[in-house]
């Protein structure tokens, strides 16, 4: 990052918006390198309400104060505005009062919209979170004579509707992520009014062009990887078992099905294997209780300090993904070393066989086929792995997505 110094001599100014998850923050951190950031996002506690924080960890069951400390990285103290009544709606409703998701999103996202007007000005760039632009934002940042760059990380609604809706409603789960949801129709509304949509691989990127989506103002940009995950797998022989993880959002849209009927068919094999899952496994409940596979934990929540621990440990990692952007997980599992089995549709920069093996959806068979071939074959695993650390550690920094993402600033402006 030799050239910090001259980027910000040209002090082009970014507010970057964000209602939701977190990946816009790390954005901010680095792209602050290279411009004058502003950042408008959800809660940020204070001294006066951080109690809530307390409150809210109780009522989900785990210690929320981990998540809530990476919206304000010290490179962002004085540049950080907090719009916390929206994310209060949300969370009160959904976790209290106990609405369904689609009645609450639209509103709390309209909600939000509408509070962060007021912050938009004295910037070039606007860069929104597709879905956080609604209600005036992104037409304030206009008239304002910014340019405006929308964020959208996961496959058009139109793909999610085609190869979720029947996996939900199979399983009697409300589905609420397809083109009649009036919340991704805002979505779509926010990235049809973009100057630039910015988008996290070229799967998502497909996805829109499948839809007539205009192709010049289509960019794609992975995110970054921490570098302190990078090939922290050192040893590819195994033990009595293969030791087999999955990190993330253990539910319908991630696969888990398919991945719960594979293990059970390792079962009826006798193939010794242990399942890993860490994050949350709520959504996958009654999956589990259907299926029971005899090998399986749940780990839950843990920081990222600790998930290195599973990463080192695991001998395969597997992530059957019906739909994503590129999840943040696969991209860490392929950083630290692990040999992937992953969908098409996870969105991850595979090349199949070198750095990855690569599946269609909704296929338990080849999941089986895929993890007994790696299990029998070190010396692919110990490939693939290594392979898979080179691509990350080389083309996935965060440094040089905040470089990619500047260009594409200056692009812009110059157009």
């Amino acid at each position: 990052m030799n050239n910090i110094s001259s980027y910000k001599s040209r002090n082009i100014r970014v507010i970057i918006s964000t209602f939701g998850p977190l990946h816009l923050i790390k954005s901010a951190e680095f792209l602050s390198y290279f411009a004058n950031v502003k950042v408008i996002q959800g809660w940020i506690p204070n001294r006066f309400n951080s109690f809530l924080l307390r409150i809210a960890s109780k009522i989900v069951g785990r210690d929320l104060s981990i998540s809530i400390k990476k919206r304000t990285p010290e490179i962002l103290v004085g540049s950080n505005i907090s719009i916390g009544i929206p994310e209060f709606y949300l969370w009160f409703n959904r976790l209290v009062i106990k609405v369904s998701k689609k009645n609450v999103a639209l509103k709390a996202a309209r909600m939000y919209g509408k509070f962060s007007t007021r912050f938009i000005k004295d910037a070039e760039i606007f860069h929104v979170r597709s879905g956080s632009g609604l209600n005036g934002a992104i037409e304030k940042a206009k008239i304002s004579g910014m340019k405006v760059v929308v964020d959208h990380s996961i496959a058009h609604p139109a793909f999610l509707d085609k190869n979720l809706r029947n996996e939900y409603n199979n399983n009697n789960e409300s589905f609420d992520l397809g083109l009649d949801s009036l919340f991704w129709q805002g979505v779509l509304a926010d990235c049809e009014k973009a100057d630039c949509l910015l988008v996290n691989s070229y799967f998502v990127k497909k996805t829109f062009l499948d839809q007539g989506f205009n192709p010049d103002k289509i960019k794609t940009v992975y995110l970054g990887v921490r570098e302190d995950f990078f090939g922290i797998k050192k040893n590819y022989s195994v033990t009595e078992k293969l030791k087999i993880l999955f990190t993330g959002n253990f539910g319908f849209r991630k696969g888990a099905e398919y991945l719960l009927r594979a293990l059970v068919e390792l079962d009826k094999r006798n193939f010794s294997y242990e399942m890993t899952v860490v994050g949350s496994f709520q959504d996958a409940a009654s999956l589990v209780e259907r299926y029971k596979p005899k090998n399986i934990n749940f780990i839950g929540h843990i920081p990222q300090s600790e998930l290195k621990y599973f990463l080192s440990n695991s001998d395969i990692y597997i992530f059957p993904s019906l739909a994503e952007g590129c999840a943040s997980s696969g991209m860490e599992a392929m950083a630290s070393g692990l040999p992937i089995i992953a969908t098409l549709e996870s969105g991850f920069p595979i090349i199949n066989y070198e750095n990855g093996i690569l599946i269609p959806s909704k296929n338990s068979n080849l999941i089986v086929e895929k993890i007994m071939e790696l299990a029998s074959n070190e010396n692919l695993r110990r490939k693939i792995g290594t392979n898979a650390n080179i691509t990350i550690s080389s083309n996935f920094t965060w440094e040089k997505y905040a470089s990619s993402v500047f260009t594409i600033y200056k692009e812009l402006l110059n157009n």
